[in-house]
Parts: C-alpha cells; sequence; structure tokens
C-alpha cells in the first residue's frame, strides 16, 4: 500500500459516515437481498457512486425508516459490490453504519476494484431489505489508449422543472454500443438552489428554520435546512435513475451555498454580508449527500494534502473587511469556514484526459465593483458593469503598472477607485492557484479538461453602440468576465506551458461555445483553447429570465427580444446581440432585415461561435487522441413531467476541438446542428 493510499485511508475514516472496504477475491456474499412486503427501512434517495480512479470507487446511500418518526438510533446497512447485477458472486462486502450524526447517510469507499470496469452495488437494510441496484465503473489505467465518455451538466433547480434530459441520457446510452456508453457524469454545480422561489413547475416544502431575504423569500440557514434540499431535490425520480447508473463527479459553484457566494459571503440584500454558519452548515451537507473524493489520489500527486471527511467547524457570522495581501479575508471565522472542506482534485482517465476540478467560491475575492456602486452605475448588484470599470477594479493596485487613478471615469460622473490599494481579484485563491498550475505544467495526457462552475469567456454587450451615453458591459462580473487579471494569467500560464485546455462550465443558463484566448484581445492570436459551457438542466434560461425582466418599453429590450413577422413570434435577439453585437439587433428590430442587421453590427464577443440563449438540457463529450468532441442538447422547458424515455431533444449542436499545429493551439470546427438552429443561426 502507497503512502498515499494508506494517508487517505486514515484521514477518509474520521468523517462522520464514512467506512473502507479492500476488494480481496469474488465470494459467496454472506448476507442475501430479502425483499418483504412491509419493510422497516427503505432508501428514498437512492444510490449514487462517485470520483472513479483505475481501482477503486466512493458509493453512496441513505436509509430511512419506512414509517414515521424518523429514528435517531443508528441502522446497520451492509454494502456489496459485485461484476455482475445478479450478485451471485461479490467482490466485496461490508457492514456500515448509518447514523443521525450525518442524517443516516454513508459514504463507502472500496479499493482494490478491478480497472476499467463496469460493476454493481447495493446496500440491505438490517432486514434484508435491498436498494435499488447501483451500476458503476473504474477509470481506465494512465497509459490506457481509448476515448473517455462523459456528459456534463449544471444548474437544475427544482422548484423550475423536471429532470427529464436525465432520462433521455439513459435511454440513449442503453441503446449505445458498450464502448461508446458515458463513463461518468461531470456536475459543474448548483445541483441544489439554498433558496425558494426560481420557479413554480413543483414546489419545496417549508424548510425545518430558514431565513428570510429582504424580498420575503426564503433561503436554507441551518444544515437541516440545506438536508431539507437534498432529500427533496434526489427524490427525483429520473436524477435517482441517473446517480445509479453512472458515477458523478461534481464540484459546487453558489447555490449549495449562496447565490453568487465568495468565500463566506450572502450576496442577497446589503451586499456583502457575513454567513460563516451557513457556510459551515452547507459544506456539511454536501459533504453527506455527494460522493465526492476529498484527499489526495493516486494518479493526481499534485492534489493538496487534506483530510476527507468534514471539518466541523464552530463559527459565528463575523465581519468580512480584513483580507490578507492575496485577499482571502484574514478573519478566524471565515478562515475556519472556507477550510471546513476542499473540493478541488484531478483526476486522469487514461491517455488522453487530465481532469481538473477547481473551487471557484471559498477562495474567490469579493466581486471587483461593491454592489452599492455597481447599483448606481447599472442598477443592479453585478449586472451590466461598464467594462472600464471592471479592468481598474479588478487589477487593483497594479493595474497601470502599478499606478491605478484615484477615480474612474463613467459618462459624466467621477466613480472613487476603492481598490486601488487591494491585491488584484482572484476566482482561485493564491494556493488552489498554484496547485492548478502544476497540474497543468506537469500532464502529460493529450487534453486537459477544466471542468469549474462559471464561463471562462467574455459575454459583453456593446451598448455604445446603440447609446451614445452608454459603455460597453460585462454581463455580470460574477463569472471570470469580473476576474479578468487571473484570467489572463491562467491562460496565458496555460498557453505557455503548451497544454491545450478545454473548459466546461455552467452556471449563465444558456449554452454556448467558442476559441479561449490570453487577452480576448482580436488581435489575430491563435486561440489556446476551447470552452464549452451548458445551460442548466431547469433553470430558468438566460433569455427568459431577460425577457421577463424589461419592461415592454425599456430600451434595452430589443437587444434581448422582438417580434419576428416573418415568423409570427418573439425571438431570442439576445442571441444576435452577443454574437453580432447591440447595433445588430437593434437593426434587426427596426427593418426584420437580417442580413443587413449583421452587417450593422460588430463581432464584440468574436470568440464565440455558438450562442443559445433560450435552452435546457445537458452536454457530452469524448475525449480521445485527435480531439475532443462535444455535442450540446437542447430540450424545450421542462416544465411538465416526462414519461419514461425522457424529455425530446430538439437541438444537437456538434463541434470538434483539434490541435493546431505545435504548442498549446487549437482548431475549433463546428457547430453541425442536428434540429432548429437557434437564431439567428
Amino acid at each position: 500500500m502507497s503512502t498515499n493510499r494508506r494517508s487517505f485511508l486514515k484521514t477518509f475514516l474520521r468523517g462522520a459516515g464514512c467506512f473502507a472496504v479492500s476488494v480481496a477475491v469474488p465470494f459467496r456474499p454472506l448476507h442475501a437481498a430479502r425483499p418483504r412486503p412491509n419493510p422497516a427501512h427503505h432508501f428514498p434517495q437512492g444510490v449514487a457512486s462517485g470520483d472513479p480512479t483505475p481501482d477503486s470507487i466512493l458509493l453512496w446511500t441513505r436509509v430511512q425508516r419506512t414509517e414515521p418518526p424518523p429514528t435517531q438510533r443508528p441502522v446497520p446497512l451492509t454494502v456489496q459490490i459485485s461484476r455482475t447485477a445478479d450478485f451471485q458472486t461479490v467482490l466485496a462486502e461490508r457492514r456500515v453504519t448509518a447514523t443521525a450524526a450525518s442524517d443516516h447517510t454513508v459514504r463507502v469507499f472500496v479499493h482494490g476494484l478491478p480497472t476499467d470496469t463496469v460493476l454493481y452495488y447495493r446496500f440491505l437494510a438490517p432486514d434484508g431489505t435491498p436498494s435499488r441496484r447501483g451500476r458503476t465503473r473504474t477509470a481506465p489505467a494512465p497509459t490506457a489508449d481509448r476515448p473517455v465518455h462523459l456528459a456534463f451538466a449544471s444548474c437544475q433547480a427544482y422548484e423550475a422543472g423536471y429532470y427529464g434530459i436525465y432520462r433521455t441520457l439513459i435511454r440513449e446510452d442503453e441503446a449505445a454500443p458498450p464502448e461508446e456508453q458515458i463513463d461518468f457524469v461531470l456536475h459543474l454545480g448548483d445541483f441544489i438552489y439554498e433558496g425558494l422561489g426560481y420557479g413554480g413547475a413543483r414546489s419545496v416544502s417549508p424548510f425545518p428554520a430558514g431565513g428570510r431575504h429582504g424580498d420575503g423569500t426564503w433561503h436554507a440557514e441551518t444544515v437541516d435546512d440545506y438536508r431539507h434540499l437534498y432529500r427533496t431535490y434526489l427524490s427525483d425520480p429520473d436524477l435517482q435513475a441517473a446517480r445509479a447508473r453512472w458515477p458523478f463527479v461534481q464540484v459546487w459553484d453558489d447555490h449549495e451555498f449562496t447565490n453568487d457566494a465568495w468565500q463566506s459571503a450572502s450576496t442577497y440584500d446589503a451586499g456583502d454580508e457575513p454567513a460563516q454558519a451557513r457556510k459551515v452548515a452547507a459544506n456539511q451537507a454536501w459533504f453527506e449527500y455527494i460522493p465526492a473524493r476529498l484527499s489526495e489520489h493516486e494518479g493526481s500527486p499534485a492534489a493538496p494534502s487534506q483530510a476527507d471527511d468534514f471539518r466541523s467547524a464552530a463559527v459565528r457570522n463575523a465581519p468580512l473587511d480584513a483580507t490578507d495581501r492575496t485577499g482571502l479575508v484574514n478573519e478566524p471565522n471565515n478562515r475556519a469556514a472556507v477550510g471546513s472542506m476542499t473540493i478541488y482534485r484531478n483526476f486522469r482517465w487514461g491517455q488522453h484526459l487530465e481532469l481538473v476540478l477547481t473551487d471557484g467560491r471559498s477562495y474567490r475575492t469579493p466581486h471587483p465593483v461593491p454592489p452599492p456602486l455597481n447599483q448606481q452605475l447599472a442598477g443592479s448588484d453585478r449586472y451590466l458593469t461598464p467594462l472600464d470599470v471592471v479592468e481598474v477594479f479588478d487589477a487593483g493596485r497594479a493595474y497601470n503598472n502599478g499606478t491605478p487613478p484615484e477615480t474612474v471615469t463613467v459618462g459624466e460622473q467621477e466613480i472613487p477607485n476603492t481598490r486601488r490599494t487591494a491585491a488584484p481579484g482572484s476566482m482561485l485563491g493564491a494556493r488552489q492557484k498554484a496547485w492548478w498550475k502544476q497540474v497543468v505544467r506537469e500532464s502529460t495526457a493529450t487534453w486537459t479538461v477544466w471542468g469549474h462552475g462559471v464561463p471562462l469567456m467574455p459575454m459583453r454587450l456593446d451598448l455604445d453602440a446603440v447609446d451614445p451615453n452608454a459603455q460597453t458591459v460585462v454581463m455580470t462580473t460574477d463569472t471570470w468576465d469580473g476576474y479578468l487579471t487571473e484570467r489572463r494569467e491562467l491562460l496565458a500560464f496555460a498557453k505557455e506551458a503548451g497544454t491545450p485546455l478545454v473548459s466546461l462550465s455552467g452556471d449563465n443558463h444558456n449554452s454556448f461555445a467558442g476559441q479561449l484566448y490570453p487577452s480576448f484581445a482580436g488581435d489575430g492570436a491563435a486561440p489556446m483553447g476551447t470552452e464549452f459551457s451548458i445551460c442548466g438542466v431547469s433553470s430558468p434560461s438566460l433569455y427568459r429570465a431577460f425577457a421577463q425582466a424589461l419592461p415592454e418599453d425599456s430600451p434595452l429590450r430589443p437587444l434581448v427580444t422582438f417580434d419576428d413577422p416573418s415568423a409570427g413570434e418573439a425571438v431570442e435577439a439576445l442571441n444576435l446581440t452577443f454574437l453580432y453585437g447591440a447595433k445588430a439587433s437593434a437593426v434587426a428590430a427596426r427593418t426584420g432585415n437580417l442580413a443587413q442587421a449583421k452587417t450593422a453590427g460588430s463581432r464584440l464577443n468574436d470568440h464565440l461561435a455558438y450562442v443559445d440563449s433560450n435552452a435546457y438540457g445537458i452536454g457530452r463529450a469524448t475525449v480521445h487522441g485527435e480531439g475532443v468532441d462535444v455535442e450540446l442538447l437542447t430540450t424545450p422547458p421542462p416544465t411538465t413531467p416526462p414519461g419514461d424515455d425522457g424529455i425530446a431533444v430538439v437541438r444537437r449542436a456538434r463541434f470538434t476541438t483539434t490541435k493546431a499545429g505545435d504548442g498549446a493551439a487549437v482548431a475549433l470546427q463546428g457547430p453541425t446542428i442536428d434540429g432548429p438552429a437557434p437564431f439567428p443561426l
């Protein structure tokens, strides 16, 4: 047993509800499944597996008494893993105990497994009542020359809609040849939403405790509140079926804690309010319900050394205003809250895939423009911020070679530069960034795929093209467009390291694809990577959110939607605005002539190859020696319960990333679109 493995097992067992079992040789199970008509226990959230390596996997379930009231007593379970679906011969079997301390969830680390193998697992209640059968698989060896197939998903607000796309994916996977079936699902965050009021397709029952926003809506406040959300979301049969069919590899974004989070700050009403107690509660519930490997693991020597457990911290909410030179709030409660769990990690899947997963919330500095100032400039906390202001504020004391201005001019306003003595903004934080660079530099895989919560590519609006008093704005500073300095640093590093990079991201509730550049300056430089950002599984699309928010008489409305006489319906002008500029949408709305509109516009976001802002769905990717093939699947709004075959796919947009010469240069081919193309394509 290696030092890494020994350390991992030692630390893993410190976590509540955590167990380890080693595979020896196949044997007949000691415990048999005995289905009963009136079982005393059941498994209402199903089963799951996560974070496969070539010889290990994490298994998960939650057990509950069938009849109320819920028990506070420990519940003994038996876990079994087998090569065959009938469990006649098992590879491993162990007694484990689900306790109230972990909400009767259990996490089981099984190691010594055969490489690149489909396996089956189940849990047995004390009377032999079985859970549903789970299917999982181990990863290929680092030397294996085979394609890796994955799906990637984001943003699944339970109230907003149903998860039929998972059922669609299952049906397609069942019909595919074994060598083309999905190896794992990469979930990029917003697995739950901490607040209520994100739609009306279905409802979440009231929180056990809950806190209240200034607008009267409720959000999770305690660990029991967050547990309540996971139990509710995991009651969905299609999400359960997906977790039972494939291992999931997950990171969080903001809604697993609080909207637009940074470190342990809440951003609802007054901008940046301390919420250390909520951060700890959110981390604990994520740990209990998500089977994720949170420690060093073999094949990833650069991974941070940490305990694979939830380090519960007794914290109080304290002001978030004393930062160190890197931007981390240097306050004991904040440090304890963000340090209670670490999720950034990396995996090697065969010869061709290095999967790097980062946490873009726990260590990031505050959004570059303070919310009160952004409200003054743009009427929102983080949206439609002037690009010039973001450039100055994000760079802090490093702007203009260390001589930042005291004020920034916006129209007729002189804005005080409140960050002129602060460190440049950071999404990753110093320690995680150093780790990311080490992994990217040392990887020998054909492709490095970066899985993270928010998009890298700019999504900007040239409002100055239609209003002489306006400026070019970034859509939101909550994405990497608010952290320009660090984005340039990381992408330049990958380019210099000769690492072809593919970014998979989510969060923005629209699907888009394009090319990555360190500067995005439109200077003719060769792209060093590509990005594919996936829409939400069920969360309201960006187009619908903007169209509902803008009054009919708003001068910005034609940039989002207008009636197309030829189609007899409103069109997603927001796509046109992102691809061809604000003037293009203004001309199209006035004349109805799309060709004239495109000619009148400009390619401010010329890195974009595809935008579908009114999308719901999921993504698929195949990583192989010659390239990375990506398919973006779009469905109708998932507001009605799906059938047994899932939800219809109305559009598939396909792309291929290939290497283009020496170094990190890449080429993007596509989109090739099956089904009606999104406007204006």
